[in-house]
């Protein structure tokens, strides 16, 4: 088998000549993210004629019209149903081949590959509001975010662990100086809850100032 690798349109291919029975098949080169849909063959394996165009009756070519490989050369294109493949390179048997049977000297190449994109930095999204922050950075990874997956060794080593603080508000406020709060931190899953107890005519309703989160 004869390997050629060719460039049409600013897209890689490899042609494949079978010495067997003079056949050809031409497979596109994908690379990830290459935007285009991945066809294992662009041609399949069969006999290509040597010139595709329709003449006048009478006039066409009488015997065996199809593409062999001695009229393939480095100087040229391989022409399959119309579209030129200029020929980049080819393989060391492929070279051999050409350079002991015909004298002619291809070039030795391989498959041409786009250099890698640089990376892109991953930016994190604002917290929506929704569910936990843990939540919002699962939109990094998937387009539709997997449920967070928890410290199960941690939950239950810490579980109804409970770390409490008294607070007050750091402000001059006349209304808020007197305001108390219980700051409750779950060593669980380190999530906080704040609690306001109640204070004599304070004229504020006791209850959670943040829910747990």
């Amino acid at each position: 088998m004869l390997r050629f690798f060719c460039v049409s349109n600013d897209l890689p291919f490899v042609i494949h000549y079978f010495l067997a029975d003079d056949t050809i098949e031409v497979r596109e080169v994908h690379h990830p993210n290459d935007g285009r849909d991945s066809f294992p063959l662009y041609l399949r394996r069969q006999r290509v004629p040597f010139s595709h165009e329709v003449k006048q009756p009478g006039l066409a070519f009488i015997g065996d019209n199809y593409l062999t490989c001695d009229e393939i050369s480095p100087e040229g294109d391989i022409f399959v149903f119309g579209r030129a493949f200029p020929i980049t390179g080819v393989d060391a048997f492929t070279q051999d081949f050409f350079r002991t049977r015909y004298g002619k000297e291809f070039e030795l190449s391989a498959i041409l590959m786009p250099p890698p994109r640089p990376p892109v930095d991953k930016q994190i999204p604002p917290y929506n509001g929704f569910g936990s922050e843990t939540d919002t950075l699962g939109y990094i990874y998937d387009l539709v975010p997997k449920k967070p997956k928890t410290d199960f060794f941690k939950a239950v080593d810490n579980d109804k662990k409970i770390l409490r603080y008294t607070a007050s508000f750091n402000t001059r406020v006349p209304e808020d100086v007197d305001r108390r709060f219980i700051i409750s931190y779950y060593l669980s899953n380190d999530t906080i809850s704040i609690y306001e107890p109640a204070i004599k005519n304070s004229g504020i309703i006791e209850g959670p100032f943040l829910r747990r989160a």
